[in-house]
């Protein structure tokens, strides 16, 4: 005891009065630190101890899950091995039904085939007679109706010759046997006109609308007329095709009516387009149809309207034929081919899928059950939750 007396005496003099009170003050001050630290760290280490209880409680806890979470992916591993195992099961009796299928059918076919060869040869054989009877007939055919395009265009000539001539013409000259001066020229009431008839397979071109304004000069003719029997005509003015069928345009100062695919109008219409553009009673050069002509057009497009109609009904008797003589075809084949009718796919195994249910059908049964915050959920959430629910 004196011993330490002693050494706090040599370290801080506390046997001096002078300084007797401060170290009192310092002393009892660092007592007291020291009780506060001694208490804070009791309660440091009291939270220290929940602290490790709690984290081995947790800790015991999350690791119960996780072992139970950990069963239950194996025994679902487990499952979907066995549902595997299943489903190639069934794809291997599924490829080897197919191939005896397959087989089976190949050997039918053979079997037929080499049974029938001599009905097939036959049928063959009188297919070959029937290609050689078409292509000699296609052949008379052509050979009979084939002509030059000199031929063509007098065949085209005669025919307008004879719808001018059934017109209300006061005279209709033949003129094309003479140069420049077009196929026909007509006259009425003190007026002729040149008209020149185009049966070209093609559009006709515009030089020889061109040609033709040069030829009604050269013969002093109030204007004239293209006609094209089967073809459209190209305006030169404006080097395009005329889309309508009466077209009347002015070249290098000539009134010319351009008609075009004249083969498809009647000729009481023909003429009277062309005395209705060409009468005294014109004011311009602009198209003026009389009531007379619209009549012509409205029967014009009756009987277009009627060709087609009998087109229309020819074309669906046909593929009604087509149709019946398909159905002949496979009638036939499943008569020769034995088992064909017999064979469907009933007689293959197909694995059974279950019907798939939409989210909102699912929401919608789960309202009706009563799982009302079930049905809240969202995703595969809800799916699982549903499987839970109504499969398990």
């Amino acid at each position: 005891m004196n011993r330490t007396l002693q050494k706090w005496n040599d370290e801080f003099n506390i046997l001096k009065a002078e300084t007797e009170p401060t170290i009192f003050l310092l002393l009892k001050d660092y007592l007291d630190s020291f009780k506060n630290h001694k208490a804070n760290h009791i309660i440091d280490e009291q939270n220290r101890i929940i602290i490790d209880e709690r984290v081995h409680k947790k800790s015991s806890h999350l690791q119960a899950e996780l072992d139970s979470k950990s069963e239950e992916l194996s025994d679902l591993s487990e499952d979907f091995k066995h549902v595997t195992t299943t489903c190639n099961n069934l794809y291997a009796e599924l490829d080897s039904l197919k191939q005896n299928k397959n087989l089976e059918i190949e050997k039918a076919v053979e079997q037929s085939v080499s049974v029938n060869i001599e009905f097939i040869q036959h049928l063959k054989s009188e297919i070959d007679s029937l290609k050689l009877e078409r292509n000699q007939i296609l052949s008379d055919f052509v050979k009979d109706n084939i002509c030059s395009s000199y031929e063509s265009g007098v065949i085209g000539e005669n025919e307008m010759l004879n719808i001018l001539q059934s017109g209300s013409w006061d005279e209709v000259i033949v003129t094309n046997k003479k140069d420049h001066s077009g196929d026909f020229i007509v006259k009425y009431k003190d007026k002729k006109y040149i008209i020149d008839v185009k049966n070209y397979s093609d559009n006709v071109p515009g030089k020889e609308v061109r040609k033709l304004a040069k030829d009604i000069e050269s013969n002093s003719c109030d204007g004239g007329a293209i006609i094209s029997l089967n073809s459209g005509i190209y305006n030169p003015n404006i080097n395009m095709l005329v889309r309508e069928k009466i077209h009347q345009i002015t070249v290098s100062g000539k009134s010319i009516l351009l008609l075009s695919n004249a083969s498809l109008l009647n000729q009481d219409f023909i003429n009277s387009i062309l005395l209705s553009l060409y009468s005294e009673s014109t004011s311009d050069t602009n198209t003026m149809v009389t009531d007379n002509c619209k009549r012509e057009i409205v029967n014009s497009i009756r009987k277009m309207e009627r060709e087609l109609d009998s087109e229309k009904k020819s074309f669906q008797q046909k593929i009604t034929r087509k149709q019946n003589d398909l159905e002949n075809l496979k009638n036939t084949l499943k008569e020769i081919i034995n088992g064909f009718d017999e064979l469907s796919e009933d007689d293959s195994p197909k694995p059974q899928l279950k019907n798939k249910i939409s989210i909102p059908e699912m929401r919608k049964k789960l309202l009706e059950t009563g799982f009302t915050e079930e049905s809240k959920l969202k995703g595969n959430a809800l799916k699982n939750k549903y499987n839970e629910l109504f499969h398990d």
